[in-house]
């Protein structure tokens, strides 16, 4: 069991950076769900609520968006899941709220923050501003992380930075280098 928590543990952390890699919207979405499946399964195993709520937000906030912006879904399934993303945030804001009054830090703010930072990216239908706040959040999220001593998301926060760093300011300069540095290529 404990190997199992490793593993989903470090999976967690490639979900992660392999929704960064992909150039369109449609894929980032499809990796976003790999993402939550694992962290709440895995968050579920380690028992840390925070996560599995957090990852059921992003969820929520993922499946609206992919069923408004790639498929032709009924109005009120979209309505449906747009209920639940309300409810889902609102809970969320509460827990959020509840956990930094009980205990104040500028670490546990911004990691907050950070989240908040996420959660907008996510609702954006283009790329380009969805790695401009992914990037934002690498640096409140890392300093947030540094704040807090918790070496391994401040690494997966700076790969998060280089890799939005990347695609935001190098890749519309040198689009062929992708292709010329990666093995495969990343679809749209």
């Amino acid at each position: 069991m404990d190997l199992l928590v490793e593993i989903m543990g470090w999976t967690s952390v490639a979900f992660y950076i392999l929704l960064l890699l992909f150039n369109g919207m449609k894929n980032m979405r499809l990796a976003s769900f790999l993402s939550v499946a694992n962290d709440v399964m895995w968050g579920v195993m380690i028992g840390v609520l925070p996560k599995v709520l957090l990852n059921l937000v992003v969820g929520s906030v993922t499946l609206y968006r992919y069923l408004c912006d790639f498929t032709d879904a009924p109005k009120k399934l979209t309505h449906l899941v747009l209920m639940l993303m309300i409810a889902g945030l609102s809970y969320f804001t509460y827990f959020a709220l509840n956990d930094y009054l009980d205990n104040p830090s500028l670490g546990l703010l911004l990691t907050w923050l950070d989240f908040v930072l996420i959660l907008i990216a996510l609702s954006f239908k283009r790329i380009f501003i969805f790695q401009f706040f992914m990037l934002i959040s690498a640096f409140v999220g890392g300093f947030a992380y540094y704040l807090l001593g918790i070496e391994q998301m401040v690494v997966i926060k700076v790969i998060v930075g280089l890799i939005t760093s990347y695609k935001l300011f190098i890749r519309p300069l040198f689009p062929e280098l992708e292709n010329k540095l990666l093995f495969w290529r990343i679809a749209k």
